[in-house]
């Protein structure tokens, strides 16, 4: 709709002009003006599309750093004035005493034995109208624990606020809710950790600031804005900017630039409905159509399975997960989750950085509990998104009953009765085993590399 919209301008600014040339009057009419003020508005529409999509991967990338223990790369991405409280701890302010909390949480880095995945889930997210402050709800859903210790089931409520400082979107306000914290082995409904305190050894800077209870004793989490059908406001207090109309002599490299951001927005939509999609098909075993969203030269490397090459070769690969087709008593969840997409410069190639959570079994049979990371590679062929590398790295592996803790299996490894065209591109081992899929991006707020702690 936007991009339709954006034509139309398009369209009529150039009619403008020719209107305007044939009647010999200069290019400052009242009808360019009204139009530069509208392409002023939709710049300033396009910039908080721009911004909601920034935060989107500033908070996903906290997800992915907490995940692997990567403390110091999560604190750079707050302000330096910044703040973090979870549940009961209290609050810690300033980006040092947030890196000094998460210190405070186990040694930096993936430690072999320790889960600690954090999915960041179910955004909803309003910008000032300023477009220098937003707030941000979130979902995390946590699976941690200790390899031959305990598992835990997690989930947390996060009311955070951004800030953008000089075009880059950082945390002012970390606040986690801890809703549910509970042993794996016996279950929410046994096992809830009614009050979550400060267990850490590290006192904060200010006590909390709500008072706090999680399940099952009663907590409601208060939401930064009102009900988005019948409410009429969001809880930020700024005023929406007087906009100056683009100049006449301007409007074309305007709408041009326009045309291209928000064509890499509509990118970024279009690949992640492809990388949906693929878990939908995933889950029903529909390996033909699976493989029709890959490229002709693309390949797909699944665990430790191995690189198959070419759309045929994918579709073998397809093979090793069941046989095509639904079928009663199987279960094969492949749930996605947590992009971080960022387009190529030409507009023709991407990268995308996901998560999978999977659900398995066969009905009285066995169950199995997956925990994975993609790192993607997408082209453009025809104006169409396709896989150009789908390659997912097993975090854990589990049986149901048991859990993480106590039975983690081995990545599937190399098949020999449907062998790769190239071995493991990349050699690690899954929980209990710990291993960090390299970034295709680097720090959105340091633009560092990230690398594991040595």
């Amino acid at each position: 709709m936007r991009k339709q919209y954006l034509k139309l301008l398009s369209t009529i600014f150039t009619c403008c002009l020719v209107l305007c040339a044939r009647q010999g009057v200069t290019a400052d009419t009242a009808a360019v003006t009204d139009l530069g003020k509208r392409v002023a508005a939709l710049t300033r529409e396009v910039q908080l599309l721009e911004d909601q999509n920034a935060i989107e991967i500033l908070q996903r990338t906290y997800g992915f750093y907490m995940d692997k223990a990567l403390w110091t790369q999560a604190a750079d991405l707050f302000t330096d004035d910044g703040s973090l409280e979870i549940g009961a701890s209290g609050v810690f302010t300033g980006k040092a005493r947030v890196r000094d909390y998460l210190l405070s949480l186990g040694q930096e880095g993936p430690q072999e034995g320790r889960l600690i995945d954090q999915m960041q889930l179910q955004p909803v997210i309003h910008i000032a109208a300023d477009g220098n402050s937003a707030k941000g709800r979130w979902r995390s859903l946590v699976m941690a624990g200790q390899h031959q210790g305990q598992a835990w089931w997690g989930s947390v409520i996060y009311e955070n606020e951004y800030r953008n400082e000089g075009g880059v979107w950082k945390i002012a306000k970390l606040h986690g809710y801890n809703i549910l914290y509970s042993d794996y082995a016996k279950g929410w409904a046994e096992s809830a950790v009614a009050s979550i305190g400060p267990e850490q050894p590290l006192a904060p800077d200010l006590p909390p600031s709500t008072g706090h209870h999680s399940y099952p004793e009663k907590f409601f989490v208060p939401f930064h804005y009102q009900n988005p059908v019948t409410g009429t406001s969001v809880d930020m207090d700024t005023a929406t900017p007087e906009l100056s109309p683009v100049e006449p002599d301007e409007l074309g490299q305007t709408l041009s630039d326009l045309d291209t951001r928000l064509e890499r927005l509509n990118d970024v939509q279009s690949i992640e409905r492809l990388q949906h999609a693929y878990g939908y098909y995933l889950d029903k075993q529909q390996w033909d159509t699976l493989a029709n969203l890959v490229a002709e030269d693309g390949t797909i490397e699944i665990a430790q399975r191995g690189v198959y090459a070419g759309k045929k070769r994918v579709r073998d690969n397809l093979d090793l997960y069941g046989e095509q087709g639904v079928h009663n008593g199987v279960l094969h969840n492949h749930i996605q989750l947590q992009p971080v997409i960022h387009i190529g410069t030409d507009g023709k190639t991407a990268h995308a950085r996901a998560r999978a959570l999977s659900m398995l079994g066969t009905y009285g049979g066995a169950g199995v509990w997956g925990a994975s990371v993609y790192e993607n590679e997408y082209v453009k062929e025809s104006g169409i998104w396709k896989f150009k590398h789908d390659h997912l790295y097993t975090t854990m592996f589990t049986t149901y009953n048991e859990g993480w803790a106590a039975a983690p299996r081995a990545a599937p490894g190399v098949n020999k009765d449907n062998p790769p065209d190239l071995p493991p591109s990349v050699v690690y081992e899954a929980f209990p085993k710990t291993h960090i899929p390299p970034f295709h991006y680097p720090h959105p707020v340091t633009g560092a590399e990230i690398r594991a702690p040595e």
